[in-house]
C-alpha cells in the first residue's frame, strides 16, 4: 500500500479537529450552546432521535470538506488514507463499546448490520429463532423470508408493554426457548414504546444452551453507556444517525471474536477498508460492500469529538434517561394522555408513546408540527404519538409540547 504523507496526515488531523465543548454544556434541561453546535432549524423543537437525530455543525463541515477533498482527488494514492482512518475508527468505536477493534465492523446502519447477522448464521429446517413483535423490520421481515425459503421456525413473543419489571420481559424469552432453539434476536429498547429487554439476564439462558443472542442497537447506541461482554451478546447493532447525533449512512454491527467462525459475510467483494489481508479474519469481513462514502469515517470520528468533549456515555445517559423521565412524567399529567408503558426505571428508556383515546390523534399531531414541534406517528391504539427526546431538548421544548397537547 502507498504510503500516506506526512502533509496529508496534518491535513487529516484539521478536519478532524474536536468541536470545543464542555461538560458544562449538557444538562437534562438541554443548554443553548449544545443546542446552537447543531445545524437543526432553531424554530424546530425536535422530539423524534429514534428515527432521525440532528448532527452538529463540525459534523456536516467536516464531511463536506473532506467530500469535497475527496472528489477533488479521488487518487488510489490519496484514498489509502481511509484504510488507516478506519482501522482508528474501529479502535475507537471498540473501546466505546469495552470490546477489541477485530470485532467491529463499519457498516451503513443498524439494519444493514442486523441483515448480515439474519443470514450469516447457518440453520436448518425446524431451527427455532425467537423474535418479539417489537423487532425492527430489518430483522423481523428479513427472518420471515428466511424462514419461509428454509422451513425455519420463526417464533414471535408478544412484548408486555405494561410490565413492571425485567423479570416480565425475561420470563417471555424463556418460555419460548425449546430444544430446537437456534437464535434470539431483540431489539434492546424498543423503537415502539421505549421498553428495555433485560439482555444479560436472557444472554445466561442463551449462552446454557448454545443459542445465538443479537441485540439490535440502533435504540441505545449514542446514548446509553454499554460494555457488550458484560450484556453476553453474540452479536450487536447500531446506528450513527439516530442517538449518536451523527451523519446518515454510518453504523457498526459486533461479533463476538470466538463466534466469528459461525457468522459468515452476505457479500464479498474488494476490502477497500483493509490494511491486512489477515483482516478479513476478524469483524472486517461483514463490512465489504464494495466502495462506500469514505469522508463519512471523519464524519463519524469527529460526532465522537463532540460527544466526548461533553463527557461521553457516562454523562449522556443520566441527561437523556432525566429529561424523558421528566417529560413522561408531564405528558402523562395531560388530560386523556394515556402513555403506553409501565415506566418502570428499570425497563424503560427515551421514547414516550402516548395515546389519547376518542381524540383525533392524527390532527393533533398535525397541530404539533404547525407549531414547529416534530414527533412520530405511532399505530398503537389505533394512533398514537411517540416522542424521543435527547440532550438537545430544553425544558422550553416540553413545555411546548405540553401546551400543544393541551390545546389540540
Amino acid at each position: 500500500m502507498t504510503d500516506i504523507s506526512r502533509r496529508t496526515l496534518i491535513q487529516a488531523a484539521a478536519v478532524a479537529a474536536p468541536l470545543a465543548l464542555s461538560p458544562q454544556m449538557l444538562s437534562a434541561a438541554g443548554k443553548p450552546a449544545l443546542r446552537a453546535a447543531m445545524l437543526l432549524d432553531p424554530a424546530i423543537r425536535y422530539f423524534n432521535a429514534a428515527n432521525i437525530a440532528p448532527t452538529f455543525r463540525s459534523v456536516a463541515a467536516i464531511h463536506e470538506q473532506e467530500t469535497r477533498a475527496f472528489q477533488m482527488d479521488p487518487s488510489v494514492e490519496r484514498r489509502a488514507l481511509y484504510p488507516k482512518v478506519a482501522d482508528a475508527l474501529r479502535a475507537r468505536i471498540a473501546v466505546r463499546l469495552k470490546v477489541t477493534a477485530q470485532e467491529i465492523a463499519l457498516v451503513r446502519n443498524a439494519s444493514e448490520a442486523n441483515t448480515v447477522a439474519v443470514r450469516g448464521l447457518a440453520l436448518k429446517r425446524g431451527d427455532r429463532i425467537i423474535l418479539t413483535d417489537h423487532n425492527h423490520p430489518s430483522t423481523w421481515d428479513s427472518w420471515k423470508l428466511r424462514a419461509e425459503r428454509e422451513g425455519l421456525d420463526l417464533h414471535v413473543v408478544p412484548v408486555p408493554v405494561d410490565a413492571e419489571s425485567p423479570q416480565t420481559l425475561l420470563d417471555g424469552i424463556a418460555a419460548a426457548i425449546t430444544p430446537n432453539t437456534k437464535a434470539i434476536f431483540l431489539s434492546h429498547m424498543s423503537n415502539i414504546t421505549g421498553i428495555i429487554y433485560p439482555v444479560a439476564e436472557i444472554a445466561k439462558l442463551a449462552q446454557a444452551k448454545n443459542i445465538w443472542l443479537h441485540a439490535d442497537g440502533a435504540q441505545t447506541f449514542g446514548w446509553m453507556q454499554l460494555d457488550l461482554p458484560a450484556l453476553g451478546v453474540d452479536s450487536y447493532s447500531g446506528s450513527t444517525h439516530k442517538w449518536l447525533m451523527g451523519p446518515l449512512e454510518g453504523g457498526i454491527l459486533y461479533v463476538k471474536r470466538a463466534r466469528q467462525a459461525e457468522l459468515q459475510p452476505i457479500m464479498m467483494s474488494h476490502g477497500y477498508w483493509l490494511t491486512d489481508p489477515a483482516n478479513l479474519e476478524t469483524a472486517q469481513k461483514y463490512e465489504i460492500s464494495g466502495q462506500r462514502d469514505d469522508p463519512k469515517l471523519m464524519a463519524i470520528a469527529a460526532t465522537l469529538d463532540v460527544l466526548d468533549g461533553v463527557g461521553g456515555d457516562a454523562v449522556i445517559e443520566p441527561a437523556v434517561r432525566q429529561r424523558a423521565a421528566a417529560m413522561r412524567q408531564a405528558i402523562a399529567g395531560v388530560a386523556g394522555a394515556r402513555v403506553i408503558g409501565s415506566g418502570a426505571a428499570a425497563i424503560t428508556g427515551p421514547v414516550i408513546t402516548v395515546a389519547f383515546p376518542g381524540r383525533d390523534v392524527p390532527a393533533m399531531r398535525a397541530k404539533l408540527w404547525q407549531g414547529k414541534i416534530a414527533t412520530a406517528a405511532s399505530k398503537l391504539e389505533g394512533g398514537a404519538i411517540r416522542f424521543s427526546p435527547h440532550i438537545y431538548n430544553s425544558d422550553d421544548d416540553v413545555a411546548a409540547v405540553i401546551e400543544g397537547l393541551r390545546a389540540g
